[in-house]
């Protein structure tokens, strides 16, 4: 079944991209420059603001899209880069909760599952995988950075942001260092949320209840209110969410069921104030607690691949909870100068997030000849608490020159507690000392500068540059006692106190030629960074070791053309990554460190498809390739020779979606949406090292139904298969303890088993 499916997916992958070169040749010139369309497999019909309510009229050309890649807000087939807009009508069709449901409609994205509290994204291939602590992509709430910046506030995950009430999910591909500053070295994801409506009172209830195979009850309680306290003026939308995933992870050891379950409590409050017709004003709340039970994993030999006690067994010594939250409030002024625009974003967050990891089968081989065979959790528990400040200048459209300059401050303050314990006894220590036991305060400081300019040399062709300077100021401190820190006196609380001061400039050369009006060529040429700071100290008296910035280029040439009068999208790019001085985290006696070491090159090629083939029904695809190899030896991961595959990315991916809307009775309509989405195989960790030995993920399939019936009154009641043929994909691995133990079995992230259920929205007034 699995082959036959995969068969008919890439045939229709393959006449999707034939049809798109048919009409290249007989497609009449569109009326459009820039002609709105999906840069994914989204496929939504329906126009903001009817989502929910009743049945969308029926559009004759692929709908508008626009995205502020650039900062500013243009037609994302008028964006020269790679970039794929989820609107929120494709995230309720998909029923994408958060960020792992809508992962594989966006060409070049991965992640890696560290539980149900947050995520390892990479894009584009730009990851060293599991063992990363400092992320590789910038995320965007709005037009707010958010998370940590530092491998001490846990910088490397992503909190899974709630979809409920977004406007659209916007992934960048490619460097985005002189827009988006640090860590944006893959890319950025920003999630776009509906703003006030100033004139028109909405609200929104969305109810839904799903079952999941092998696992439990899934349900949501999402609702949204929008009133115009002074029409035209001042408007208030508030947001509440609530959702339970059950899972299917069972654990054989300590007899528990349902590891991996989550419950998600969030809300959003947005007051927007038009002062008047050139100044407004949006202030934000934003707040999003997860609490996650165990992870939604099972054993693996490392060897074979297959389940060390069966499918969805596990066998963990201890219970492993997780709690993650965000805390954003925001102030974002647009103030319309006449010769500019001027706008200022202001945002305070707090960042939390513990968890307990059991480390048993890691620590076990290193201390097991002194102490026995022993339970060993790590306990991690950071706060962040982050101030940033951006304010930019940009010029009004012009077919001349097009400018924007911009200044953007951060502080970061984190707290984070460590404690490596033995929880085979009470007090979780070794003959009275824990194992290790750390408080660990940092300070993160940046400041930039940034600005682009776009000449207009004819109508057709235009030529963008751009540069980013950044610089940087930590403190970091160490406060640690333990057998691990001073085998000799374990009670000794020691003190160590670090600092670095790094300096960064990133560029951008970005020329575009529109061939036609509705075809346009790119080239780009962009680099990223990712900040370096200090270390964990080792040698006690010596001071932190420190590690540089890393860095990479990325040239890119691509094509975005639309055909048949704005019925036909075909957008493609391929793209050349060089990555320098590689962030590399190293084991070291028990204690994590980050070297620099290696060189890797990714090569790729990425597109996307739609076709509204009749006025009811649209078909659309995206696809990728990623080659992604380190070009050195990098003996930190005992790699001696170059060519070794970077980890978590898939070679191939692509998805499909069939989008069609009709009549039922009497002011009842329906819309079909079928997807389809294939995941390459992967690899955790790296083929011939003994530090991270190598996992082989294979490749997986999955398809989905959702009917949805639009009632009068403003109903809509959808029913859902997702994974309809129950295939247990592999998402993820961890081999950590098998540096130490190379039969240890192996934790591996398996996919979402077959779910079935039913949404029910209510909807007043204009809820969009």
């Amino acid at each position: 079944m699995r082959t036959n499916q995969k068969s008919l997916a890439l045939s229709l992958l393959a006449a999707s991209i034939a049809l798109a070169f048919t009409f290249n040749a007989q497609a009449a010139p569109s009326a459009s420059l820039a002609p709105g369309s999906q840069a994914s497999a989204t496929a939504p019909d329906r126009p903001a603001g009817q989502r929910g309510s009743h049945r969308p009229k029926a559009q004759v050309t692929l709908p508008t899209v626009i995205v502020t890649a650039t900062r500013r807000r243009e037609s994302l087939q008028n964006v020269p880069g790679g970039v794929t807009a989820l609107t929120g009508s494709f995230l309720d069709r998909i029923h994408a909760q958060s960020f792992e449901q809508f992962a594989p409609f966006v060409p070049g994205l991965s992640f890696e599952s560290l539980g149900p509290t947050s995520d390892l994204v990479a894009i584009r291939g730009v990851t060293t995988g599991g063992s990363q602590l400092s992320s590789g992509i910038g995320m965007y709430l709005d037009e707010v950075p958010i998370g940590a910046s530092t491998p001490f506030g846990l910088g490397f995950q992503t909190l899974p942001i709630n979809t409920f009430d977004l406007n659209r999910v916007e992934v960048l591909n490619g460097p985005q260092g002189t827009l988006y500053g640090a860590n944006a070295l893959g890319g950025a994801i920003k999630y776009v949320a509906n703003a006030p409506n100033l004139n028109d009172f909405g609200a929104l209830g969305d109810f839904g209840v799903s079952s999941t195979a092998h696992a439990g009850i899934n349900d949501n309680a999402d609702a949204m209110i929008n009133i115009p306290l002074v029409p035209g003026k001042i408007a208030i939308r508030a947001d509440g969410i609530q959702a339970f995933n059950s899972s299917f992870g069972n654990n054989i050891l300590l007899n528990t069921k349902d590891q991996g379950s989550a419950r998600t409590i969030a809300g959003r409050i947005q007051v927007l104030a038009q002062i008047n017709p050139d100044l407004s004003v949006n202030l934000t709340a934003y707040s999003q607690n997860i609490h996650g039970n165990g992870l939604n994993v099972d054993f693996r030999n490392i060897a074979t691949g297959q389940p060390v006690f069966g499918t969805y067994q596990q066998a963990y010594s201890l219970n492993q909870p997780a709690d993650s939250s965000l805390r954003m409030y925001s102030a974002v002024v647009d103030w319309n100068l006449h010769w500019a625009k001027l706008t200022s974003i202001t945002a305070y967050q707090i960042d939390h997030g513990q968890y307990l990891d059991d480390l048993s089968d890691v620590y076990n081989p290193l201390l097991a000849p002194f102490f026995g065979v022993q339970a060993y959790g790590l306990f991690v528990r950071t706060n962040t608490r982050k101030y940033t400040q951006e304010i930019r200048l940009a010029s009004y459209q012009n077919k001349a020159f097009q400018w924007l300059v911009g200044g953007f401050y951060t502080h970061e303050a984190t707290h984070e507690f460590v404690n490596l314990q033995d929880n085979s006894n009470a007090n979780g220590t070794l003959f009275g000392y824990p194992p290790f036991y750390g408080v660990l305060p940092s300070i993160y400081q940046e400041v930039s500068v940034f600005a682009d300019g776009t000449h207009y040399f004819t109508d057709r062709f235009d030529v963008t540059l751009g540069v980013r300077y950044s610089k940087n100021r930590q403190h970091y401190q160490q406060f640690a006692n333990g057998l691990l820190v001073v085998p000799t006196n374990p009670a000794l609380v020691t003190q160590e106190n670090a600092t670095s001061n790094q300096s960064v400039a990133t560029y951008l050369i970005n020329p575009r030629y529109h061939v036609s009006k509705n075809v346009m060529i790119y080239g780009k040429i962009a680099s990223g960074y990712r900040p370096g700071g200090p270390n964990f100290v080792l040698a006690l008296g010596h001071g932190a070791p420190t590690f540089q910035p890393d860095k990479l280029w990325n040239y890119e040439l691509g094509e975005k053309a639309t055909f048949l009068d704005d019925r036909f999208m075909l957008n493609a790019d391929v793209y050349d990554i060089h990555w320098s001085r590689i962030q590399l985290t190293v084991n070291n006696g028990g204690i994590n460190q980050i070297e620099n070491g290696g060189s890797a090159r990714i090569k790729g090629l990425e597109f996307s498809t739609a076709y509204k083939l009749t006025p009811d029904l649209t078909l659309s695809g995206a696809g990728s390739y990623t080659d992604a190899k380190l070009t050195s030896a990098v003996p930190a991961l005992g790699l001696t020779q170059p060519g070794a595959r970077l980890p978590l990315s898939p070679k191939y991916n692509f998805a499909l979606a069939a989008n069609y809307n009709f009549p039922i009775a009497y002011r009842y309509n329906g819309n079909l949406t079928v997807t389809d989405s294939y995941i390459g195989n992967r690899t955790a960790g790296y083929a011939g090292s003994l530090v991270s030995p190598v996992y082989r993920l294979p490749g997986y399939n999955t398809l989905n139904f959702d009917l949805a019936v639009f009632a009068p009154h403003g109903i809509e009641v959808d029913a859902y298969v997702n994974n309809v043929f129950d295939h247990v994909g592999q998402v993820s691995a961890a081999t950590t303890a098998n540096e130490y133990d190379p039969t240890a079995p192996v934790p591996v992230t398996l996919s979402m088993p077959r779910t079935i259920g039913v949404d029910v929205k209510i909807a007043l007034g204009n809820p969009y």
